[in-house]
């Protein structure tokens, strides 16, 4: 009924069909890893400033954020020259620059910052009615996206990254956990 021929032919498609699998789970892999390896999107920062009562004598206060390549300008310039002229004084080390307004009557401030990937470092300045004995300057390393361990796989990384400020009579400083979080009508967007 078959013959050798016939046996040979059906090898030959089973040859091909092996093939043809072959270079399709190729095609599909490679498909896969160029999806993979295209670069995402970068969060943006949401500031969160808390501030207490009475600072800056009740006063409204004027925050600088500077998104930077590296700090060193930023920290070696004096305040009236980070106050007026950023740009002259930093140069090419500033990515950019932006304000926000604290008012007495808040205590939390929100302000979203694009994602700049030339930006190392970010600094902020508090223009406080009175300079004298306060910390007006930081500077701290950008923050990184935190990717969610390999065994929570349902979980996704998040679309902004905190970064929260505590702003009281005796300076700014970074705090590592916002207590509070801005509504959506409380945020400044800046993208």
């Amino acid at each position: 009924m078959f013959g050798l021929s016939s046996i040979g032919l059906w090898r030959k498609g089973l040859l091909l069909s092996t093939t043809m699998m072959t270079t399709i789970l190729l095609t599909l892999i490679l498909l896969t890893i160029t999806g993979c390896s295209s670069k995402a999107k970068l969060p943006p920062y949401q500031f969160i400033f808390s501030t207490e009562s009475n600072v800056n004598d009740s006063e409204p206060m004027k925050i600088d954020v500077f998104l930077l390549k590296s700090n060193e300008a930023f920290m070696s310039a004096d305040f009236f020259s980070l106050q007026g002229t950023a740009q002259e004084a930093l140069g090419d080390k500033l990515v950019n620059e932006d304000q926000l307004f604290i008012l007495p009557s808040q205590s939390t401030h929100c302000l979203m910052e694009k994602n700049q990937p030339e930006a190392s470092h970010i600094g902020l300045i508090a223009e406080y009615k009175n300079l004298s004995g306060k910390k007006w300057r930081i500077s701290f390393p950008v923050p990184v996206p935190e990717n969610p361990p390999f065994y929570q796989f349902w979980r996704s990384p998040s679309d902004e990254l905190r970064v929260c400020v505590k702003v009281t009579n005796k300076g700014l400083s970074l705090i590592k956990e916002c207590h509070s979080s801005c509504a959506a009508g409380d945020k400044e967007n800046n993208e």
